[in-house]
């Protein structure tokens, strides 16, 4: 169809010590709801619009987000108990903390992300209208379309 935007349920984020791709396909949100004990609409709820999340719901989105987005499984656990576990979630002072980065993650599953050359503000309306506020999901995540599906900075 014409005029449809182009957008994609993947996101490209730093956190922790470098940038990710995040992705929650069908078999990680399976296991997403499983773990936390709720659907994917009330794992939403809680991060997005309640901010009366769990644990489950930061560190399992982040850890299958990872998976999803390509990291292997035993790479994701290291990171997560790396950079998540023993640290603040929702560290104010930190733009790329776990809550955010979670939340960025889910909203991607949901609204989509706008890839390079699309205008932003279609998928960040939908989530805006969604959540009713401009500050409930950030808007630093970008779709990549280089070959890599992840890219580290450091080392």
């Amino acid at each position: 169809m014409t005029g449809q935007p182009n957008i994609a349920a993947e996101v490209e984020l730093k956190w922790a010590d470098g940038v990710y791709l995040f992705a929650l396909k069908l078999k990680q949100i399976e296991e997403l709801q499983r773990l936390c004990g709720a659907g994917l609409g009330e794992i939403a709820q809680r991060l997005l619009v309640e901010e009366r999340w769990k644990v489950c719901d930061i560190v399992e989105t982040i850890r299958l987000g990872l998976i999803g987005g390509g990291t292997t499984t035993l790479r994701a656990r290291e990171l997560v108990d790396t950079y998540i576990d023993g640290r603040p979630l929702a560290d104010p002072r930190d733009p790329n903390n776990s809550k955010v980065t979670a939340q960025a993650i889910i909203g991607a599953v949901y609204f989509g992300v706008a890839e390079e050359g699309e205008p932003e503000g279609k998928a960040e309306a939908a989530a805006d209208d969604a959540t009713g506020s401009s500050t409930s999901r950030p808007s630093t995540g970008k779709r990549s379309r280089s070959g890599s599906r992840r890219s580290k900075s450091g080392g």
